[in-house]
Order: C-alpha cells, then sequence, then structure tokens
C-alpha cells in the first residue's frame, strides 16, 4: 500500500508517496521507540534533578537529544527519499515541537491511521492545549 504524505508542516512544498510495508513499519516503530525513550528519559530527568548533578544531567539530555535529532532527520531522509536539498530545508524550518508532531505523523500514516482519522485526533488534542495557554494570557 501506498501513503501520501503531506510535507508543507515540515517546509517542503510537494507530497511524498512512502511505501506503508513491513520494512517502513520497522522503522517507523523504531523510531516511535526512541521518541518515547527520550520523553520517559526527560521526566525521569526533571523528577531526579538536584543541583549538584543538574549540569551533567543537562549534558546527558542535550546529547540523547541531539542523537534522536539526527536519528529523526535520517530516518525522514530514508523513508521519505529525500535529497540532501530537502534535508537541509527541514532542519532551516522545522524545530524539536514540529519535527516530533511531523514524526508522529508519518509514523501513524505508515502504520495504517488515515490522513482524516489522524487530523481528527490532532484537533481532538489540540484546542485543550490553546485553552490552557489562552488562560495564561
Amino acid at each position: 500500500m501506498v501513503v501520501k504524505l503531506n510535507t508543507t508542516k515540515i517546509g517542503l512544498k510537494k507530497p511524498v508517496n512512502v511505501h506503508a510495508n513491513l520494512t517502513n513499519v520497522d522503522k517507523a516503530d523504531e523510531m516511535m521507540i526512541a521518541m518515547l525513550s527520550l520523553n520517559v528519559d526527560m521526566d525521569e530527568a526533571e523528577k531526579n534533578s538536584d543541583e549538584e548533578d543538574s549540569v551533567k544531567q543537562s549534558l546527558t539530555m542535550l546529547t540523547k537529544e541531539r542523537q534522536f535529532t539526527k536519528k529523526s532527520l535520517e530516518f525522514l531522509q530514508n523513508v521519505l527519499n529525500l535529497s540532501d536539498k530537502q534535508i537541509t530545508i527541514v532542519k532551516d524550518y522545522a524545530d524539536f515541537t514540529i519535527l516530533g508532531e511531523y514524526l508522529s505523523y508519518v509514523c501513524n500514516r505508515i502504520k495504517g491511521v488515515p490522513e482524516s482519522a489522524y487530523e481528527k485526533e490532532t484537533k481532538k488534542t489540540a484546542p485543550k492545549e490553546q485553552s490552557a495557554s489562552s488562560e495564561e494570557q
């Protein structure tokens, strides 16, 4: 099965077709595991922070974030078959939040979640975040 992915979220203009085969599903699973592992590590670092270890923990987390970012960009380049020029555009356009959201989108679409179902689920959670930020202002 071929899945059409929107790439405007990462600064590219044309959609990309990706084969939702076992190879790409496995790569998507590996990427989601890496993303969830980083989230767990970050949560644990926040809970266990004290002043003596804060520099060491900061260095450790920065290293993990950097490794994750590199792995994420390699995943996108490989699975979406992006050129070096396109990956440079993505690097210049995306921040950590955009990258995480787009990885989630790609992984879910490769695993068979329809575009409409993904957008519906994203819209369910987005208004809650927006209302919380509007209360702060």
